[in-house]
């Protein structure tokens, strides 16, 4: 039986231009121009008689049915890849190697990669808990997930998770808190501080959060800090004090009662998590595969 299909190169240009929202930027991952999307774009919206994006001064915008088109398309694409690393490579697949800071490996990703394996057998993952910066001697990772720094010749980045840092501590903790607290009633508890230690990772401290519900400068005293997110959190798990933490890194621990929301008050994180994929390492189905799938799960919380 003949399949009806539409146009396939204007279906792999839709799908790069509905992720990117710019007919620019998907042509730079085509290697073609603008133009040239534009025209395959015209083709596919005469095959399914109806616009799929409307076309603004400052760019484009999908349609409700582009939106529902290419949320099908982009699943359908990602099985076609899974299929074809099942076929290229019978037997397994060479390892795909994610480098992340350690945080966000042990409370966001770590629980979250079972589910990937589930869905995708065939792919290996090796996931590296390591300091952002990697020496020449070492091996290039196919993925990393660190805070973003600017544009890195050669390497694709893709926004992964922004989210909020929430004030939390365990229900015990917050108990010892008057029946309707206030930011104020907190200067007196403690707050543990969460240090960086590695140069260029910067997020927004206790002083912020303060200004942020009405305190002018204020020089606090901390006498508990860690270098990294989840020994804060494990510390307020064991009721040593209230954090300021990413709200995506407690999302088990708040919705399981362990930890609570202590304020309701939170602040934008002003260094998102950015997944970079090196261009060459995209070539490889089973890289492409784990990417999307990372995006997909950064968009659940972004």
């Amino acid at each position: 039986m003949t399949r009806h299909l539409p146009p396939l190169l204007a279906l792999r240009a839709f799908e790069a231009a509905a992720r990117h929202l710019s007919f620019a930027r998907a042509g730079g991952e085509l290697g073609v121009t603008p133009g040239a999307i534009s025209h395959q774009m015209k083709q596919l919206e005469d095959w399914i008689d109806g616009p799929l994006f409307e076309r603004r001064a400052n760019g484009v915008r999908l349609t409700e049915t582009g939106r529902v088109f290419a949320a099908r398309l982009g699943a359908i694409f990602d099985q076609v890849t899974a299929a074809s690393v099942a076929a290229r490579a019978p037997g397994g697949t060479s390892t795909v190697t994610v480098r992340c800071q350690f945080s966000l490996a042990t409370k966001w990703l770590a629980p979250r990669i079972g589910s990937f394996h589930a869905a995708h057998p065939d792919i290996s993952v090796a996931v590296l808990a390591l300091p952002h910066r990697w020496s020449a001697n070492e091996r290039d990772p196919d993925l990393a997930i660190y805070h973003g720094r600017g544009t890195i010749p050669g390497v694709r980045q893709d926004t992964l998770i922004g989210g909020r840092l929430v004030v939390v501590s365990s229900p015990e903790v917050s108990a010892g808190l008057p029946a309707a607290p206030t930011p104020a009633d907190l200067l007196s508890r403690p707050l543990i501080k969460v240090d960086f230690a590695e140069p260029g990772w910067h997020d927004e401290g206790w002083e912020a959060w303060f200004a942020a519900t009405g305190f002018g400068p204020l020089e606090l005293r901390t006498t508990l800090s860690f270098n990294l997110v989840h020994l804060a959190i494990e510390a307020c798990l064991a009721g040593a004090g209230f954090a300021l933490v990413p709200d995506f890194m407690v999302e088990r621990e708040l919705d399981s009662g362990r930890l609570v929301d202590a304020f309701g008050i939170s602040l934008p994180i002003r260094q998102p998590y950015v997944l970079m994929t090196a261009e060459a390492s995209l070539a490889r189905p089973e890289v492409a595969v784990l990417r999307s799938w990372l995006v997909d799960e950064g968009m659940k919380k972004s």
